[in-house]
């Protein structure tokens, strides 16, 4: 997401979640406290825990954290890193020996390739209050191997006013509804987007990962396009996808939508120009800064006309794992209790985090996007962010074809074609 995501990333959940994937090349913000006192651990000895994080943006949040866990343990000290330049660094420490107790991984992809040195934290006391739609991004060979630091999600953000004014009274659930939305908008003067299509992963990362995440089993379905069961052509809502994406177009800038940037895009809807745009909870803060007084929501993005398999994206911008190689294993989860127990100070309103677990309330501080996202979550009513299970690389190449086709230049067979090209290219890097 634009901030990051990298969600967990770039983003994750993650190339992942953009809210992970802020910019920025700024050197590794570290700390190391220790906290005082006479205790010890149950060698006698001082534990030293040392913690990775990548989501720079927290990087104060985290220190604080940890010297608050240091004042209530003072037989351990806790070293934290956060950094932007985390996948370097986390591989630069585990290469050199100086390997890291507690750090964070990105949801499926990233998980699994470090999963032979995770910790298996199935029978974690906090394991049950997990929410189910964070359990199979950290899910490998049946083992949980993490602790979710959020959910991050995105649909459609709406103008409750604009809506108001055009005579709507509901958010659609289905395609249909959809067009009727977009009709009524356009009868009322109101134009309905400004899609930032000139960015790649808005097209070819999010909303291209609506028909895979709209697959009953995701998972399942990129496996067999993998191993050349099955084609991109093949998927159920292809065509919802095409027609939700015509409808932008139709509806919003046209063939112009190729030049709109994500910072126009955010301006346009927080001004009022235009009544919906395709993004998610990270741009609450930009959308404030422009218009503190608006109204909005957000909805999923429906491709069919069977309103209950209309859910919202919903993905973990990343995982606390715990390096089975570490000497204070014991320590390290007794450290991940200790988060999830005052989970509501600091994962909510410290990181200004949804939380990802049931027993934790999203503070409404966080605003009404995040209520929205919540209120699907508590319905387990999600898709998962199927886009990290692409071939690596590919989000990024996807959106040529797309914005070919947005433009003009291909016709939707072709676009899908070179689409699967590209997956298949990638596979053999």
């Amino acid at each position: 997401m634009k901030k990051l995501f990298s969600m967990m990333t770039c983003a994750a959940l993650i190339t992942t979640t953009l809210a992970g994937c802020a910019g920025g090349t700024e050197a590794p913000k570290s700390q190391s406290a220790t906290g005082g006192g006479s205790g010890s651990g149950a060698d006698g000895k001082k534990v030293t825990l040392k913690l990775m994080q990548f989501k720079a943006e927290i990087t104060d949040s985290v220190m604080a954290m940890a010297t608050d866990y240091m004042k209530e343990n003072p037989n351990v000290n806790v070293e934290a890193v956060v950094t932007r330049d985390y996948e370097t660094l986390i591989k630069t420490r585990f290469a050199s020996g100086n390997e890291p107790d507690i750090f964070a991984t990105k949801a499926f992809t990233d998980t699994a390739d470090w999963s032979d040195r995770l910790v298996d934290l199935s029978n974690e006391p906090w394991m049950s209050q997990v929410s189910p739609s964070a359990v199979p991004g950290m899910t490998v060979n049946g083992k949980k191997l993490g602790f979710p630091f959020a959910f991050e999600g995105y649909g459609f953000i709406y103008n409750k006013d604009l809506f108001t004014k055009a005579g709507i009274d509901k958010v659609p659930v289905t395609l249909s509804e959809l067009k009727q939305v977009n009709e009524k908008l356009k009868a009322a003067g109101i134009t309905s987007y400004s899609e930032g299509y000139k960015e790649w992963w808005v097209l070819g990362q999010h909303l291209l990962n609506l028909p895979f995440g709209y697959e009953k089993d995701s998972i399942a379905n990129i496996e067999k396009i993998n191993k050349g069961e099955a084609k991109v052509s093949d998927l159920a809502n292809m065509n919802g996808f095409f027609d939700v994406l015509d409808m932008t177009v139709k509806y919003g800038k046209g063939p112009q939508s190729i030049g709109v940037s994500y910072d126009n895009q955010v301006s346009e809807f927080a001004s009022g120009k235009t009544a919906m745009m395709q993004q998610g909870v990270w741009t609450i803060d930009s959308i404030l800064k422009i218009n503190k007084d608006i109204k909005m929501g957000m909805f999923a993005i429906p491709l069919n006309d069977n309103a209950a398999d209309t859910r919202l994206p919903v993905g973990v911008p990343g995982y606390y794992v715990i390096n089975k190689n570490s000497k204070n294993v014991e320590e390290a989860k007794k450290f991940l209790t200790w988060l999830h127990k005052n989970g509501q100070k600091y994962l909510v309103n410290s990181f200004k985090f949804i939380p990802a677990f049931t027993d934790l309330k999203t503070s409404p501080e966080l605003g009404p996007l995040a209520t929205d996202l919540s209120a699907y979550v508590e319905k387990n009513n999600t898709i998962p962010w199927a886009h990290t299970l692409w071939p690596s690389g590919s989000n990024q190449e996807f959106a040529k074809p797309l914005q070919a086709y947005v433009g003009g230049q291909m016709k939707k067979d072709q676009a899908i074609a070179e689409i699967q090209k590209i997956w298949n290219d990638r596979l053999k890097k």
